[in-house]
């Protein structure tokens, strides 16, 4: 199992070489690319003619520092109104999934993350989210086939009206999330499971539930952290409230066959000086070691 870190804070806060060097130093074999920014800020390279000579290049980067990119993640900042506005959807939103998902090939990535629609209330809008989404990714596996990358569904959650709190969203249950992926019926179409999105107040079910219902085929790619109930606090394990034993037990109970990725927070060096960041990554990479170590141990005898 590959051990990836999530890189587009470093690479913001330090530049791609940089960032590509202080996480392999960590310990990392690959990283999970983030097309968030780069697809959606206005001045971004990656939205001008030349984004593939631009994804190319950052592959090379990566590269040459002894990692692959094993996935990236999709934008999904746009203002509400754009996702349902058709004209502004079809105008922007959708061109740039088509594009993340080309990018990602140029990158090597084996998974494109893209949320799945949910900007309306969850509750009593179920079946009309799922149409959507249906239709939205079903739209998106061609393209996904054609680059030869695989879209990675979401679980996603929601903020409360009244509590404030993260509460239940599309995917957020396990029969829910099941019916999406395969409903996509496409080996392009695998569930991407963020074990913080998982612990939502008001669904019952652990991230032990969630990994033993997807299953090993469903189940390709991971945004591992750690949460607290209240909010999407993209901790590092082991400093909130997740169950890393049932987590790790129940990744190699399954087989699981994808890799262990990082969405953690840059919070720990936000602040730092430039010199002091590999401290805390390397922090990142002993974390992850241990998780791997523990998910290895727990896969079937041979």
């Amino acid at each position: 199992m590959r051990l990836s870190a999530n890189i587009g804070a470093l690479e913001l806060k330090l530049g791609l070489p940089l960032a590509a060097k202080i996480v392999k130093e960590a310990g990392f074999d690959a990283c999970d690319y983030s097309l968030i920014s780069n697809l959606e800020l206005p001045n971004s390279p990656y939205l001008t003619d030349d984004y593939r000579e631009v994804a190319a290049n950052a592959r090379r980067i990566i590269e040459a520092e002894g990692l692959t990119v094993n996935q990236t993640h999709a934008p999904f900042k746009f203002p509400y109104n754009m996702w349902a506005d058709p004209e502004l959807f079809n105008g922007t939103v959708f061109p740039r999934m088509v594009r993340a998902l080309e990018i990602s090939s140029i990158l090597g990535a084996d998974v494109c993350v893209i949320h799945p629609l949910h900007h309306l209330d969850y509750r009593g809008n179920e079946e009309k989210l799922f149409a959507m989404n249906m239709e939205y990714y079903g739209r998106l596996l061609p393209y996904a086939e054609k680059f030869g990358v695989k879209i990675g569904v979401e679980n996603m959650w929601q903020k409360h009206k009244l509590r404030k709190n993260i509460c239940i969203d599309t995917c957020a249950t396990t029969a829910e999330f099941i019916r999406y992926v395969d409903g996509l019926n496409s080996e392009y179409a695998v569930a991407c499971l963020d074990v913080g999105h998982v612990l939502l107040p008001d669904q019952p079910e652990s991230v032990g539930d969630f990994i033993r219902a997807l299953g090993r085929d469903r189940l390709l790619a991971l945004h591992v952290h750690d949460n607290e109930y209240a909010s999407d606090a993209h901790m590092l394990p082991y400093m909130g409230k997740l169950d890393w034993e049932e987590i790790t037990k129940a990744l190699g109970e399954i087989d699981y066959k994808g890799d262990l990725t990082y969405e953690v927070s840059d919070a720990l060096f936000a602040n730092a000086p430039e010199h002091m960041v590999g401290a805390f990554v390397n922090l990142w990479g002993a974390v992850g070691k241990d998780l791997v170590r523990r998910v290895e141990a727990h896969r079937p005898k041979k």
